[in-house]
């Protein structure tokens, strides 16, 4: 099972309230909300409401050292909009108003605390207007966008299992296990049309027993001793620098087990890759507004 909490990102709504804000508002709040993420989960959702009273809100957010920060405002109001400000650095790092942007994010190297202040443009307000919003963080390091191991099972009187995925930007590789009964063989395809995909294997000792990115074939095989079952990593993988943001990379993991010194079954057919499977949910999927 995934270990995020996704929730998918839709609008709120609309609710009217007291007089147009008619003075400027604060750079920043003095009582900031402090924002906190649930166990396994790099999400966190703060739900809100601006008006005359309240022109703006601000929130922290302590980010760890190598995770991206990335915020998310929605707001059925176009006068809504919010600044980040890196404490760390004693710098303004962002303003909607003058980007445009409801999305952004940033890696941070080093630790570092963010203040973020959802406000309305007080020029721009309407008499009697409020605006309820939805300000979605997230932090997240490679880690958590590496899809969870899969573990490859056979049907009975099957000898082969194939296991469909998709490699990502930001998401370049997926784990699969499989245990092999004592004195069979286990044979290895990857089907894929991008040539940058590629596979590792190791036994249950860490020991690595293939890399076909330096061998002309993405099939191996091997033979498992007579006395002893064996567990196999397999690692499906790309280069991060052969996948380009928005760039999805399918493939189709073909696992084989037979009696060693048997003839190889005939593999699957019709593998097929031109069109990208189901993506798997991402950590950098947005929570969902509620």
């Amino acid at each position: 099972m995934p270990r995020f909490h996704f929730l998918r990102s839709t609008a709120m709504g609309v609710s009217l309230g007291v007089a147009a804000a008619c003075m400027a508002l604060p750079a920043f709040a003095a009582t900031p909300v402090t924002v906190t993420f649930e166990a396994n989960s790099v999400w966190a959702q703060e739900i809100g409401h601006l008006d005359h009273a309240d022109g703006s809100q601000d929130y922290t957010v302590a980010v760890a050292a190598g995770k991206t920060l990335q915020v998310n405002l929605i707001s059925s109001n176009a006068n809504v909009y919010f600044k980040v400000n890196d404490q760390g650095h004693d710098q303004q790092v962002l303003d909607s108003h003058k980007t445009g942007v409801s999305t952004w994010s940033t890696p941070n190297a080093t630790a570092t605390t963010y203040t973020i202040q959802v406000y309305m443009d007080p020029a721009a307000v309407d008499r009697d207007e409020t605006a309820k919003y939805a300000l979605q963080i997230g932090q997240y390091g490679a880690e958590d966008l590496r899809p969870p191991t899969t573990a490859v099972t056979f049907q009975p009187n099957k000898p082969w299992a194939e296991e469909d995925g998709s490699l990502a930007s930001g998401a370049t590789a997926h784990d699969f296990t499989v245990s092999i009964a004592a004195g069979m063989t286990v044979a290895v395809n990857l089907v894929s049309s991008n040539p940058q995909v590629h596979f590792k294997v190791e036994d249950q000792t860490h020991q690595k027993l293939a890399d076909t990115s330096t061998t002309a074939t993405n099939t191996w095989s091997d033979s498992v001793a007579k006395t002893t079952a064996t567990t196999y990593m397999i690692e499906v993988y790309a280069d991060p620098a052969a996948m380009p943001a928005g760039q999805r990379a399918p493939f189709a993991l073909q696992v084989g087990q037979f009696e060693a010194g048997g003839a190889q079954p005939t593999q699957p057919a019709g593998a097929t890759t031109t069109s990208s499977p189901a993506a798997t949910t991402s950590a950098s999927t947005p929570p969902a507004a509620t």
